[in-house]
């Protein structure tokens, strides 16, 4: 069992990276897993242009034209059976390296395009090479009240796209300085939990 923690965060051993582990020892506590965890930032990532190439035109090619550390990351999403995503709120939304990262995972995505005898586009449907593996959300910020769906929706929305199933999520708000949730202990308990539960949705013991 492979799990692969990703960590939105620039901010290391901070608050997200805290209950990205939590969660990761929730799930360990059931489950004998090899954990790759990693911050995208540490990466060589290039932004996304959009060019579609690696879905697009036609049935695509499944492969990005841009060189550089995803076409490896997203060999070992493949390989990988369980995933952490970890932000904090960044203006109202996931941070700037994660959404670039979502946009990177396309060639994970496959479109089937449908076209009638004059080659006219007609319909489609869309799978995904990662379809129906396990997913928990963290979303760590420093207001004491929740201040933006939008993050929420951005993490929610791109992981149903990619057809993972999601096990919950953990929202920690109040946490203003480096490493402050490390102190509280509910939210601590809620990441382990969290665990637990993705581990029991892999269906081994």
């Amino acid at each position: 069992m492979k799990l692969m923690a990703i960590i939105g965060s620039p901010r290391k051993g901070g608050n997200t990276e805290i209950l990205v582990d939590q969660v990761a020892a929730g799930f360990k506590s059931i489950v004998d897993a090899k954990v790759e965890k990693f911050f995208v930032i540490d990466k060589k990532l290039e932004f996304c242009t959009g060019c579609l190439t690696c879905v697009l035109p036609l049935q695509g090619t499944g492969k990005c034209v841009i060189k550089d550390d995803m076409a490896e990351i997203l060999e070992h999403m493949k390989e990988s059976d369980v995933f952490i995503f970890g932000t904090p709120n960044h203006m109202r939304t996931v941070t700037a390296p994660l959404l670039n990262f979502f946009a990177r995972m396309l060639p994970l995505l496959v479109f089937k395009t449908y076209y009638d005898d004059k080659g006219n586009r007609i319909g489609g449907e869309m799978s995904s090479k990662i379809q129906d593996k396990k997913v928990a959300m963290v979303i760590c910020q420093g207001e004491q009240f929740f201040c933006s769906s939008l993050v929420y929706d951005v993490l929610e929305n791109n992981l149903n796209d990619f057809r993972l199933q999601r096990a919950g999520n953990i929202i920690s708000m109040g946490n203003s300085e480096k490493g402050e949730v490390a102190k509280n202990k509910e939210d601590l308990k809620k990441a382990f939990d969290l665990g637990v539960k993705l581990a029991t949705m892999t269906g081994l013991p």
